[in-house]
């Protein structure tokens, strides 16, 4: 009840956001749906069938990024929503998940553009310092009449001319973001109620976001960090802040000589989106929906799984036959070990992940991102093109029934971890890293 207290007074006192916490839905140990995957294919659709497989597909902003970034005007979050749709009328068992970001103000999404456009909204985003001499322009590249007073940067952000090789998209003829040039604005959290209402019950709760039957949860991108925040909180999730640096996570290092924001701002402003990011998840969970960022190690916009080498096996085996280790107590992603597009320890991978689970876990593809390549283009240029993907191996598709109970260590061979589910008997050993899963004879 102790940590519990103290999370909660950091969570009113704006040091922090929520504690991980399990999603709505009833948990499974179908195999096939204790899978995760992070999609981006820039070049068009991910492929729904291939995507309706997992127990949770999230779909990055980038995703069909060749076709939204043409519109006039952008429009990335109704193509987020046309792919959930499509994906969830394959498989309605599959969550689905789309992106959406509360640091940065994206105007290639039509709810974000709505209110940078509108001057009525205009203290929700932070500007320039108006001394000029910035490290990013203020106007459009194509463009040096199209300008904007509120900050922005053009890092990720489609460009023009049109080359069709830009890994940030391309624009035909111009970059259409509505009234302000393309580029990443910032939400300035010290607005308060206003924008953090507007955040919760629109950009994210709203009829492309979890107000969609199609979707069930977000990835929700980025954070803020304060180095005042950090000194006196060393353990903040965030500390110490290196994104390049402190303030908003991937933005030009120079964006606070940029908008002119002393130390104390910063702290403000960071204090101020961890309320934001409270009052999010809260609404999440109060609306049967899940983030990302809920799924314990996955805060402040992670995507980072738990793997599994030889040398920790034991330890981490250990660890899962206790009733109150964090496998069994909160939600957590295991990843697959990878090399290039092959998965070389798959079966001790698997066997570690049926040994140590709890209600709430799910496997993917283990490097940063979780992105199982099954598209014919690969995400951000990370591996090497394959038309037909890489596909699930059979073992995950099996049925292995449901845990008897936790995991326990061979009495006579140290080292040999057992689990026994009312279909299979899992075994793996940490000493000669050696994997058995054996069907039962009646569930062949």
């Amino acid at each position: 009840m102790a940590s519990t207290l103290v999370f909660a007074g950091l969570v009113s006192t704006g040091l922090t956001y929520l504690p991980p916490q399990s999603p709505h839905w009833t948990p499974t140990y179908d195999m096939g749906m204790s899978t995760i995957t992070m999609q981006c294919n820039g070049s068009g659709l991910s492929s729904p069938e291939r995507g309706s497989q997992f127990g949770i597909v999230s779909y990055d902003w980038s995703n069909m990024k060749k076709q939204w970034a043409a519109d006039k005007p952008m429009d990335s979050e109704m193509r987020l929503y046309e792919q959930a749709k499509l994906t969830k009328a394959k498989n309605p068992k599959s969550h689905v998940f789309v992106y959406r970001n509360v640091v940065k103000a994206l105007p290639w999404m039509k709810t974000v553009r709505e209110k940078l456009d509108d001057p009525a909204y205009s203290s929700w985003f932070l500007k320039f310092s108006g001394k000029g001499n910035y490290s990013v322009p203020q106007c459009a590249p194509e463009n040096s009449s199209h300008c904007s007073d509120y900050y922005h940067d053009q890092e990720q952000t489609p460009e023009v001319p049109g080359s069709g090789i830009s890994p940030d998209g391309d624009c035909v003829g111009y970059c259409d973001c509505g009234v302000q040039p393309c580029g990443e604005y910032l939400f300035d959290h010290r607005n308060g109620s206003m924008l953090r209402d507007w955040i919760v019950n629109e950009l994210i709760a709203g009829p492309t976001g979890t107000g969609a039957p199609e979707i069930d949860g977000l990835f929700i991108d980025d954070y803020w960090c304060s180095d005042m925040l950090c000194k006196e909180h060393p353990g903040t999730a965030s500390c110490p802040c290196g994104d390049p640096v402190q303030g908003p996570t991937e933005i030009n290092k120079y964006n606070q000589v940029d908008m002119g924001l002393s130390d104390d701002d910063v702290k403000e402003i960071t204090m101020a989106w961890n309320v934001t990011m409270a009052a999010v998840q809260q609404k999440m969970l109060d609306t049967k929906a899940y983030t990302w960022s809920l799924i314990q190690g996955q805060e402040n916009a992670n995507a980072a799984p738990l793997k599994l080498d030889q040398q920790g096996c034991y330890s981490a085996l250990t660890d899962a036959t206790k009733a109150d280790s964090d496998w069994q107590m909160f939600p957590q992603i295991f990843g697959f070990t990878v090399n290039g597009t092959t998965l070389p320890q798959f079966k001790q991978d698997l066997a570690y992940f049926l040994i140590a689970r709890g209600d709430y876990a799910w496997a993917g593809w283990g490097v940063w991102g979780m992105t199982w390549p099954f598209n014919a283009e690969p995400a951000h240029g990370g591996l090497p093109p394959s038309p037909g993907g890489v596909p699930r191996p059979s073992e995950l598709e099996l049925d292995y029934g449901t845990p008897k109970g936790l995991s326990v260590e061979d009495k006579t061979t140290k080292g040999l971890f057992t689990r026994e589910y009312t279909k299979a008997s899992v075994a793996l050993n940490c000493n000669t890293f050696e994997a058995k899963i054996t069907m039962h004879a009646d569930h062949n």
